[in-house]
C-alpha cells in the first residue's frame, strides 16, 4: 500500500523504521504533545501495527518527503477497539511543522479510509493543549465531539462523518 501525495508518500509503518521511530519518539517536542514511548514499547507498538495492517488491511503509516525521501513522521488508521473507532492520526519531526505536512498526510488517510475502507466516520484523538494538532483536524474538517482517556490520559476526540467529508 503507497498512498501519493503532491509532497509526500506514505506507506506502512514496520520495524524496520524503529530507529526513526524512536528518534522521532525521543523528540522533546514530540513528547510534549504525544507522551513519552521508550524503544521497547515502540517496537512492541510497531509489531502490532504490523498485524493491523494484516488483520484490518490498514494501519499507520511512514510519511516521508518525496524530494528527498527523508521520513518526516507518522500518520495513518488506528482501530482502537476499547471505543470501537478507527482514528486517523499524525506525528512529525518538529523541523517539519508549520509547513502542512500533517494536514496533507491526514487529508490522505482520510480520503483513502472513506473511499476504499468504506469507514462511516473517522476520530481525532488529541491532548487538549496541543492546539497545533486541534488546528489540523478542524482544517480537516474535523469537529470536537467528546473528552475521553487513552492511554490514562484526557484527550480530546474530533470527528469527522463519511457524509461530511463527500460534501467537501
Amino acid at each position: 500500500m503507497l498512498i501519493e501525495t503532491d509532497r509526500l508518500l506514505l506507506r506502512p509503518l514496520t520495524v524496520a523504521d524503529l530507529d526513526e521511530v524512536d528518534a522521532l519518539n525521543a523528540m522533546p517536542e514530540v513528547v510534549q504533545t504525544m507522551g513519552s514511548v521508550e524503544r521497547p514499547e515502540a517496537l512492541v507498538r510497531l509489531e502490532a501495527n504490523e498485524q493491523a495492517w494484516r488483520d484490518r488491511g490498514y494501519g499507520l503509516m511512514a510519511v516521508t518527503e518525496r524530494a528527498t525521501g527523508r521520513f518526516l513522521g507518522r500518520s495513518g488508521l488506528k482501530y482502537w477497539p476499547q471505543f470501537e473507532e478507527t482514528e486517523v492520526g499524525w506525528v512529525l519531526r518538529r523541523e517539519s511543522w508549520g509547513r502542512g505536512f500533517a494536514t496533507e498526510a491526514g487529508r490522505a488517510c482520510i480520503d483513502w479510509g472513506f473511499a476504499g475502507l468504506e469507514l462511516p466516520y473517522l476520530t481525532a484523538m488529541i491532548r487538549p493543549a496541543n492546539v497545533r494538532s486541534i488546528r489540523v483536524a478542524e482544517r480537516l474538517g474535523m469537529s470536537r465531539r467528546r473528552a475521553d482517556v487513552l492511554f490514562g490520559t484526557p484527550v480530546v476526540v474530533y470527528r469527522l462523518d463519511a457524509s461530511k467529508h463527500q460534501e467537501t
